[in-house]
């Protein structure tokens, strides 16, 4: 039977306190310095176009125009997150993340909650583990604590939605291997709460926020069509387990004897398409594939790249009542001018409605691009400016009285503690 969330929580439980006890003996650090660990984030921000899809509109970001499409500043606490990561035994870690961001159902909720298992290597070959309720490693812009990004503020169309819709409650086990002067890495993952993937990129689109999805907790959909509005309620939870199917995500990844690192992700849920809950939450059948690199062009140079493509359904693969297929990719340049950082990134991205309903398809095509600049203040403070302009074309936003062409363009700053 496939977990729930509040199950994987139980389970991680359940073998954190067995692994305390075996580990007694060992070297234990519950709660210390080196275990808490913590952001908070202050942000301004002003947008114009569309209202955010955080309230019930077609906007692409977190912060969205006023009334008329008028710039509508905010200032408020964007992130106020811990994470807590005690060390049990020699080989074994917990990592806990919970914190608070304005827009969520919740005003205080947890992010991720996991086991980590990496004993010491005694030879070329390494091993590690993890079970809980964690973000598959798909983001290669989210290597700061508590899934965060290091240099711009907003990740990338893929990883936002990685963000708010793809996080899983499973087991997951990875083996690395040293041949010479390069490293191959494979991993492999079971897992389950994570059935209704998809339904933002199907009824919303593509965005780009910085949100993390809540294990007991929502997000907004846009208007929907008569024909939408009775299969799907307009809200939805991106952490449910309706169809008790196991899915399963594999990577494989590798190190040349360059500075560059390749990942080829692929991860399929599994779900049937046709299970539903009381509340109109369906189980998606999802599944996708994901391509990154990574470069490191000289000492101040880093490049990123990703693409990603699948498709994701409810209904039968013969008789679907809403079937899109979703492609995105991004590069994303750093280049480190002393102490300060500047980034830019440019992304485009499409959804396909494979079975249109009137009176709109559910597809959508647009581009984006950002540029950022990262200041630190001090070891623990940085000042990060960003500004995104992002420009689709969306039919199904006739349903909500606007144009089907819109754009947006975004700026903030965030004044990020981190400790």
């Amino acid at each position: 039977m496939v977990l729930s969330a509040q199950h994987a929580l139980l389970v991680a439980a359940s073998a954190l306190a067995v692994s305390w006890a075996s580990g007694a003996a060992a070297q234990v650090d519950l709660l210390s310095a080196d275990t808490l660990h913590g952001v908070v984030d202050l942000r301004l921000a002003a947008a114009d176009g569309e209202p955010s899809f955080t309230s019930f509109g077609f906007g692409k970001f977190r912060y969205g125009g006023g009334a008329n499409g008028d710039i509508d500043p905010k200032a408020q606490i964007a992130l106020a997150a811990l994470e807590w990561t005690p060390r049990l035994s020699w080989d074994w870690t917990a990592v806990v993340d919970a914190g608070h961001q304005p827009g969520q159902e919740n005003g205080f909720d947890l992010y991720q909650a996991y086991l980590l298992y990496k004993p010491l290597p005694h030879d070329s070959t390494r091993f590690r583990a993890r079970i809980g309720y964690f973000y598959p490693p798909v983001s290669l812009e989210n290597d700061a604590p508590v899934w965060g990004v290091t240099n711009t503020i907003t990740p990338s169309a893929i990883n936002s939605w990685i963000g708010e819709e793809v996080k899983v409650g499973g087991i997951e086990a990875t083996v690395s291997h040293d041949f010479g002067d390069q490293e191959l890495a494979v991993t492999g993952a079971l897992f389950g709460v994570d059935d209704t993937a998809g339904t933002l990129l199907a009824y919303r689109g593509w965005s780009f926020d910085d949100l993390e999805s809540q294990p007991f907790g929502d997000m907004n959909l846009p208007p929907l069509s008569p024909f939408l509005t009775r299969l799907q309620q307009d809200q939805t939870y991106s952490n449910r387990e309706i169809d008790d199917r196991v899915g399963y995500y594999a990577m494989l990844e590798w190190r040349p004897p360059v500075p560059l690192e390749l990942e080829l992700f692929h991860y399929d849920n599994r779900a049937n398409g046709t299970s539903e809950t009381i509340d109109q939450q369906w189980a998606w059948a999802n599944e996708f594939t994901d391509v990154g690199a990574s470069a490191q062009l000289d000492a101040q140079t880093r490049l990123l790249a990703q693409a990603v493509e699948g498709d994701t359904r409810i209904g039968s693969e013969a008789w679907p009542l809403v079937s899109v297929s979703f492609k995105s990719a991004y590069l994303l340049a750093s280049h480190d001018l002393g102490a300060d950082t500047l980034s830019a990134r440019a992304d485009v991205f499409e959804t396909t409605d494979r079975d249109p309903q009137p009176p709109a398809s559910l597809g959508e095509r647009g581009w984006a691009v950002t540029g950022a600049w990262r200041h630190p203040l001090t070891k623990r403070l940085d000042l990060r400016l960003e500004a995104i302009h992002v420009e689709s074309d969306r039919p199904s936003r006739i349903v909500g009285g606007e144009a089907p062409d819109q754009a947006q363009t975004m700026v903030q700053s965030s004044l990020r503690l981190t400790f």
